[in-house]
């Protein structure tokens, strides 16, 4: 298992590369409509913020961030880790899964298809109908919509040429088709809707007890309960407790310091500094 990462080298490329397109799109406020960075210990610093993730990008709207799913140091290489999208406004539904690594993230976006990465669709055909709004003119007194399309297309035609992004078939079907492999794969559901992956060959197929709360809210201000959960649990059990603490909003700080505690002596030294900054 893996606590330290250092920056994927494709999202340092992107970034580099973003910082010399600025002057050719002066009417995009960022070339790529996002927000690029990474730090380690970062990762988005919402309540519902994964612990095992690692912000790389912000929309700079409603607390609307992507990160790198590690899965409790399960990820050997950043470059192929999960993207997920944390969207902290949008109440039960605030974690999904949109790309299956950086690469196929970057293809969605430069090929036009940044509505999957922003929004939730429950239907390919009410995505096509989205698609088709967003190319209506919507230039106002304030926007030129023309010329913002413009510039985004030469963003795009320019990474995709200097990154060699390929386009994905049938985006839509390819972020659920995702979604559904990861749910055969986890070996504990979670409130988030990631789940648990096995850490090892030995704990696939295995059956895990999950947490006493699984089933209803996990409980504010109940020291004794918590601290005698988190100290007898199995790892998979204890890390699906950390998931549902996350989903339900959970900022009981006792019971936080309880669960940083945990993660250290199981070697999860920065998912615990990253949970620390939900607090």
């Amino acid at each position: 298992m893996n606590d330290s990462y250092s920056i994927p080298d494709l999202l340092r490329r992107i970034i580099e590369w973003e910082r010399r397109m600025v002057p050719e799109v002066p009417y995009l406020e960022k070339p790529t409509g996002l927000f690029l960075g990474f730090r380690e210990n970062e990762n988005g610093g919402y309540a519902c913020s994964p612990a095992d993730s690692i912000l790389f990008a912000n929309t700079g709207m409603d607390g609307v961030h992507y990160s790198l799913l590690t899965d409790f140091g399960k990820a050997a290489d950043l470059e192929q880790a999960p993207v997920i999208r944390v969207a902290p406004m949008d109440f039960g539904n605030c974690v999904n899964l949109v790309a299956g690594n950086l690469s196929d993230f970057f293809s969605l976006l430069f090929y036009g298809h940044e509505g999957l990465l922003f929004n939730e669709f429950r239907t390919e055909q009410e995505y096509a109908r989205y698609r088709v709004g967003e190319e209506e003119d919507q230039t106002t007194a304030y926007f030129d919509h023309r010329k913002w399309r413009e510039q985004k297309k030469r963003v795009s035609e320019a990474a995709i040429d200097q990154f060699q992004f390929e386009p994905i078939e049938h985006p839509f079907r390819y972020i659920q088709t995702l979604r559904a492999e990861r749910e055969k794969s986890i070996v504990l559901p979670t409130k988030d809707g990631l789940g648990i992956l096995p850490r090892s060959e030995e704990e696939m197929g295995k059956t895990y007890p999950t947490h006493p709360w699984s089933g209803t809210e996990i409980p504010w201000n109940a020291p004794d309960e918590i601290e005698d959960f988190i100290a007898r649990a199995d790892v998979v059990p204890f890390l699906a407790f950390v998931r549902d603490f996350q989903a339900e909003f959970n900022t009981d700080t006792e019971a936080l310091r309880m669960i940083c505690r945990r993660l250290e002596t199981i070697g999860l030294h920065q998912d615990a500094v990253r949970l620390l900054h939900c607090m």
